[in-house]
């Protein structure tokens, strides 16, 4: 199905290495015994984000998009976006907000947009700024309190609100595409 050359792409080998290292976060956050393992957990988000950040860099500046490419990668931050947040809820409990969002939001994404691609053929190319800014706010808001450890602080309730703000925007944002590729606008 997949050529050798698509599998061992640079920026799918780096989609998998963020894949690998959810479990590796998800244990060091709830071991973490010190300020210097809450550190090592925000070490791992941002090694995380950084191979995000170059794989799609990379994918683009050397033409090496690939169709597993466009599979794994919105995978690979699917999970590692839903491994943080549920993780977090276990300290601060507005994550709960944010999990509810995130599944709304992908369920959305992936069922609404499933339908109209069968019936239609067509979906959204990418994903759009209003999302890209939401998940950006939520991964350093999400650094943030993990380095900071904020748990029942009004600063916490805010950033987290704040985060839920953005995320309903995208959602929104995603729906009114999803309806004008149906509609045949887009």
């Amino acid at each position: 199905m997949f050529t050798k050359k698509e599998i061992f792409s640079i920026p799918n080998l780096l989609s998998y290495f963020r894949i690998a290292l959810v479990p590796v976060f998800l244990y060091v956050y709830f071991h973490a015994e010190s300020q210097q393992d809450h550190f090592l957990s925000v070490g791992i988000l941002i090694l995380s984000s950084l191979s995000d950040l170059f794989d799609g860099l990379i994918a683009r500046k050397f033409d090496m998009i690939t169709e597993l490419g466009k599979l794994i990668d919105p995978i690979a931050d699917k999970l590692t976006q839903l491994t943080v947040a549920l993780a977090l809820m276990s300290t601060y409990h507005l994550y709960a907000f944010l999990v509810f969002i995130i599944f709304m939001k992908d369920g959305m994404l992936l069922f609404v947009g499933y339908y109209i691609y069968r019936k239609t053929g067509r979906h959204i190319n990418q994903a759009q700024l209003p999302g890209k800014i939401a998940t950006a706010l939520f991964f350093v808001v999400s650094i943030a309190l993990i380095a900071f450890y904020l748990p029942g602080t009004a600063i916490a309730n805010i950033m987290i609100s704040i985060t839920a703000i953005f995320m309903v925007i995208a959602m929104v944002y995603y729906a009114i595409e999803l309806y004008h590729v149906y509609q045949g606008v887009l």
